[in-house]
């Protein structure tokens, strides 16, 4: 494999960053967990807690304090069930061991807040390109070829810079998980991960001067939605036929829900009015698909009507992790069970995961991978991560082995 940047876009790339001052320094903030009535932070190396306020004295001896309870109370926060203080505490390890949450280890430190609600929200500050040391590796496996994870790296970068201040009002850039991008800890680092990090430090994806829109999802199914799956259409976000996913365990499923079960959640989630019962459904049917073959809607046969829900409604409400996609192509309600059949896991807009990796093993680059998910977007190296996102940048369209 040659490395991420071939001779030509690497001396551009270098005089990019000359002339911007390209560095990749900027921390975000990640929302670990939320509405917690108690948090317990380690460092095997001590502790420095203190309250979130410039200047702020330590509350507790660092280099003896290796583990931390913290809880919520009326005015504040409880340390180690005696110490009182402000609704917001900095937790930092004295040492460069990590900070443990909940068991897991982390880089960087945390914040943890008392929330309005009266409980506490845990937030990891971290370095960006650390913080994706994590998003890399809990994202796909370390196993994959490096022309994947340098494109996996690309992207969620982009991603994530993207989205720097998106929840400001609540004190963070991202979740930790599925609603923006997964981040397991130091846990999912590996060398082939952060290799493929470092080969692609501050690179980020660019279109008409904007941050591309890098959504990406785990399979497509062989066909790539367009941006309109995610009420996102953009140029560069298209469906098209996908020839390297064939091999992916997701390329074809099958999934049943009972009738009970999907009627509880829909009534739930008040999606339809009046309630159903389950014997109010008499059939389940599939509504007209989008040009990648997703569906757009799905009928619901009830005794009274015909309601037509969003296939994405649909979806959720069965639930993401058994109904794997919307990309589905057979619905049946029989014996008091809802069966489907599709194809691919996730939303399929943007890059595909094992399509990537597929098109790694057949040799391909990291530059035809992001072409091809991203037909017209730019690589660029920004000089700095700024909350407000106006860097100025330099740019440089995608080349490399196709």
């Amino acid at each position: 494999m040659t490395p991420f940047l071939a001779a030509a876009a690497l001396a551009l790339a270098c005089m990019l960053a000359s002339a911007l001052g390209a560095r990749a320094d900027t921390t975000v903030r990640i929302l670990l967990l939320r509405h917690q009535f108690q948090a317990v932070i380690a460092s095997a190396g001590g502790l420095i807690v203190r309250p979130y306020q410039p200047g702020s004295a330590t509350l507790l001896t660092p280099d003896v304090t290796t583990v931390i309870d913290v809880r919520p109370q009326a005015d504040g926060l409880l340390l180690a069930g005696t110490i009182q203080t402000q609704a917001k505490l900095l937790i930092a390890p004295l040492t460069d061991l990590p900070v443990m949450v909940g068991g897991q280890p982390y880089r960087g430190a945390v914040f943890i807040e008392r929330d309005t609600d009266g409980a506490l929200s845990v937030i990891n500050v971290v370095d960006l390109e650390q913080y994706l040391y994590s998003v890399v590796g809990s994202e796909v496996s370390a196993s994959t070829p490096s022309s994947a994870l340098q494109a996996q790296a690309v992207v969620a970068r982009t991603y994530a810079v993207a989205h720097l201040g998106a929840h400001e009002d609540l004190g963070f850039d991202l979740h930790a998980g599925d609603r923006d991008q997964a981040y397991n800890g130091m846990s999912a680092e590996s060398e082939p991960v952060v290799n493929a990090v470092d080969a692609t430090r501050g690179v980020v994806m660019l279109y008409r001067n904007h941050l591309a829109q890098a959504y990406y999802s785990a399979c497509d199914g062989g066909f790539t939605s367009d941006g309109h799956g995610l009420n996102d259409p953009q140029p560069y976000l298209q469906a098209v036929r996908d020839p390297y996913c064939p091999m992916s365990p997701y390329l074809q499923w099958s999934a049943s829900i009972s009738v009970s079960a999907f009627v509880d959640a829909l009534n739930e989630r008040a999606v339809v009015s009046p309630q159903l019962s389950a014997a109010d459904l008499r059939d389940v049917r599939a509504g007209p698909a989008d040009d990648s073959g997703r569906l757009q809607t799905v009928e619901l046969i009830t005794r009274h009507a015909t309601l037509s829900i969003e296939g994405t409604t649909f979806r959720s409400v069965a639930g993401n992790r058994l109904i794997k996609s919307t990309r589905i192509g057979a619905l049946s309600l029989a014996g008091g069970v809802i069966r489907v059949y599709g194809a691919g896991y996730g939303h399929g807009v943007g890059m595909c995961q094992l399509g990537a990796r597929g098109m790694a093993e057949s040799g391909l680059g990291v530059y035809a991978i992001l072409d091809f998910y991203y037909p017209g977007a730019l690589l660029t190296q920004l000089a700095s991560y700024q909350r407000q996102k106006q860097a100025r940048s330099g740019s440089f369209r995608l080349a490399g082995k196709r």
